[in-house]
């Protein structure tokens, strides 16, 4: 029948109609993978090209793709055949991720002149200014050069600015490095000068004694002044501190505390004590004026050895270091010399009362164990023993021009003396005295 197709015809046609089917989504198939192949490929060359970057604290940089970051560690897939690692966190100092984003671990810190602070990460150092983006901001800002006081990078490195001016000829100049001072010396080597008010056996047993011949002095002197005994000490010498760097702390405040510094002191050190007749009665213009009579009580040498501890205060530009400087210190005395009754021999004209020639009833010369004047030998003595020593006061140190110290402190020490033979005068026989000082020492020195 015309119009209708045959079975074969029918079947052809089916055929046919499969074939187009199959090729329009061949077709299909085809344009959607060649619109899948391009992102692909430019992603698996991007991870090629670009990586995650991780900046560490000595200057090196890690790159690859980061997988976790946790609170001791941070791990990555390296570039290359390896395909697992880990950094320890605490030296990650900035991590720059493929795109773009920076994450800083350790903020950098622009210090001015004033006073003020901004923390952010540093872009620039240039000769007219420092360019900074802040923290939590994403423009950046320019600080003019002359109002920086120093730089303190991430990484720990400190440039100090208005340390060094900058040359042309020199590029992007950086400064010099922070000079610590007296927080990172090791050696201090210096002198002090000390004087003291005695206290103990020596004083009390020398003022018994005076008071026994005090009433000889006045009738040899034709006038009741008002007669009393005072004994000074003075000393100096040297020390030297061996002082490892010290425990330093952060800085916050443009003057704060920075560090506490201990140290092993070991000092020698010279003393002597000058009994001195003075009357009290009538003002004099000078110190010598009050001395009636004067001469020298004891001497001796001395080492000693200790701890030292200064709690130091710095401002920003460490110019220079305030320290609260405490020790405690223990030795010996050695080539010791006491004079009995030393104020009273240059009294020449006791003698004379004494025997007598004054008109005196002579109760005095009888009664002491001899003449002083005429005993001197029996009352001289050597002597030595040991001494301890605590001291507390404020000192300063210079750090970059010149390195000196200075400073003031207030002390205390307890020394007890044996005497290889108990002098007469004093009508004790005992050989031993426990000698206090309470008094205040000036040092000076060098610390490198």
């Amino acid at each position: 029948m015309p119009g209708v197709p045959s079975p074969l015809s029918r079947f052809f046609l089916e055929k046919i109609h499969v074939l187009e089917v199959c090729w329009s989504y061949a077709v299909d198939v085809g344009v959607i993978m060649k619109k899948l192949i391009f992102p692909l490929w430019m992603i698996l060359f991007s991870t090629v090209l670009y990586a995650d970057q991780i900046f560490l604290g000595d200057g090196t940089v890690l790159k690859g793709k980061i997988i976790q970051i946790g609170e001791h560690d941070v791990e990555f897939d390296p570039e290359g055949p390896v395909a697992f690692d880990v950094v320890d966190a605490r030296s990650v100092v900035r991590i720059v991720y493929d795109d773009g984003k920076v994450v800083n671990n350790k903020l950098d810190i622009l210090y001015r002149i004033s006073g003020t602070v901004i923390k952010g990460v540093i872009t620039r150092v240039s000769a007219e200014d420092v360019c900074i983006v802040p923290e939590n901001g994403t423009e950046q800002k320019s600080v003019p050069r002359k109002e920086v006081a120093r730089l303190e990078y991430g990484d720990g490195k400190i440039v100090y600015i208005i340390q060094k001016e900058f040359s042309a000829d020199e590029g992007l100049s950086e400064g010099k490095r922070e000079l610590r001072g007296f927080n990172d010396s090791w050696v201090r080597i210096g002198g002090f000068f000390s004087v003291s008010l005695l206290r103990g056996g020596i004083l009390d047993r020398e003022r018994r004694l005076f008071n026994i011949y005090r009433p000889d002095i006045m009738v040899a002197y034709l006038f009741p002044k008002d007669y009393h005994l005072d004994i000074m000490t003075m000393g100096g010498g040297g020390e030297v501190d061996i002082m490892p760097p010290a425990i330093c702390f952060k800085q916050k405040k443009a003057f704060d505390f920075s560090g506490i510094k201990f140290a092993l002191r070991a000092r020698y050190g010279f003393q002597f004590a000058d009994s001195a007749v003075i009357d009290k009665s009538v003002y004099y213009s000078s110190v010598e004026g009050y001395e009636q009579f004067r001469g020298r009580l004891m001497s001796h040498h001395y080492w000693s050895a200790g701890p030292v501890m200064n709690l130091v205060f710095s401002p920003r530009s460490n110019f220079f270091n305030f320290f609260i400087n405490c020790y405690a210190m223990a030795g010996q005395i050695f080539n010791g010399q006491i004079k009995v009754g030393a104020a009273l021999r240059s009294a020449r004209q006791l003698p004379f009362e004494l025997a007598g020639l004054y008109g005196a009833a002579g109760f005095v010369t009888a009664a002491a164990p001899g003449v002083i004047a005429v005993t001197r030998f029996l009352n001289r003595a050597s002597y030595g023993g040991y001494t301890l020593r605590l001291g507390l006061g404020p000192h300063v140190s210079m750090n970059r021009h010149f390195p000196i110290t200075f400073g003031l402190n207030i002390f205390y020490a307890c020394s007890g003396i044996t005497f290889r033979k108990a002098p007469l005068a004093y009508l004790d026989g005992r050989r031993k005295a426990v000698l206090h000082e309470i008094g205040a020492e000036i040092s000076s020195g060098f610390h490198f």
